[in-house]
């Protein structure tokens, strides 16, 4: 994961093997290896690594361009990106943030064996129509949850028990649509993970928090996290509620924020989600070149 990134710029592969150092189990192996070591099966006794490595790697992507003189004026990260964006706030140590990121993953995984969910993105619709949907699914008996939109996109994702799928797709199919499952093993985000929330809250209690350095939006309610407990209080309970990205970013914006720089890996998560005004711009890190023109860029403010 990265490899052509690391290999071009040094500093990052510098911050990622400090990183990697300071974690409870190191993870370059995964992060150079098959695809198997990152995604392993539900019901594999070895824990998916995935996010962790993510968290890795976005970590040392934003923490080179600190090196290289960026200054950033907030953070804010989508769904488990809130943990790498709370440890480049300053508000988690690198290790505490892997290790609560292992410690959901791995109670996430077992939530999911125990009660099969699944994420359905569906690609067409409004929001509202969405919503109806999902509340036909609802009246049924099953939970089903919206929990993420994004209008520009006429994007969603509902969240459900596997075996609710087929009621899903019998209130979707007088709507034009398109559907397809996300590769989330699991409904995250809805209340199918209320005992994954309860828990993660007494986890994170015996974590160190520290108040935000720079201002830190989270996807909880949209705003910005004054403490380091709020910023605890709303990891554990995005867990079990709808992502506010969409409202997230619109906050931003109001704010004041009009330059975002998108921390590899993967990229669109700013302007795909809402439309934005014509004096914002957003910068990528995903590959050597759009990591050097962000840098040219960031040189330049």
């Amino acid at each position: 994961m990265g490899r052509a990134l690391r290999d071009a710029f040094p500093p990052i592969e510098r911050q990622l093997s400090r990183i990697d150092r300071a974690a409870l189990r190191p993870l370059s192996a995964a992060m150079d290896g098959p695809a198997g070591l990152l995604f392993p099966e539900k019901t594999h006794p070895d824990p998916a690594v995935s996010m962790e490595v993510v968290m890795e790697l976005s970590l040392a992507v934003a923490l080179s361009l600190t090196e290289a003189g960026a200054r950033p004026g907030a953070a804010a990260g989508r769904s488990m990106g809130e943990y790498s964006a709370a440890a480049f706030a300053g508000v988690l140590a690198a290790r505490d943030c892997l290790e609560l990121v292992s410690f959901v993953t791995l109670r996430g995984q077992e939530d999911c064996l125990a009660q099969p969910s699944v994420l359905a993105t569906v690609y067409g619709l409004t929001r509202r129509e969405l919503a109806a949907a999902a509340e036909k699914v609802a009246a049924a008996g099953e939970p089903c949850e919206v929990t993420v939109f994004y209008d520009k996109a006429r994007l969603g994702v509902a969240g459900l028990r596997a075996s609710a799928l087929p009621l899903l797709k019998e209130a979707l199919s007088p709507l034009r649509h398109r559907l397809s499952l996300s590769r989330e093993p699991g409904a995250f985000h809805t209340s199918l993970f209320d005992r994954l929330a309860s828990r993660a809250a007494a986890r994170f209690g015996e974590t160190p928090f520290s108040a935000p350095a720079i201002p830190l939006y989270m996807n909880a309610d949209a705003r910005r996290a004054a403490s380091g407990r709020a910023v605890r209080e709303k990891l554990a309970a995005a867990l079990n509620s709808p992502v506010l990205w969409q409202e997230t970013i619109a906050r931003m914006l109001a704010d004041g924020v009009r330059t975002f720089v998108e921390i590899a890996p993967g990229a669109m998560l700013t302007e795909f989600v809402c439309e934005l005004p014509p004096d914002a711009e957003v910068l990528r890190t995903d590959t050597p070149e759009s990591y050097s023109r962000t840098l040219r860029r960031l040189a330049g403010k």
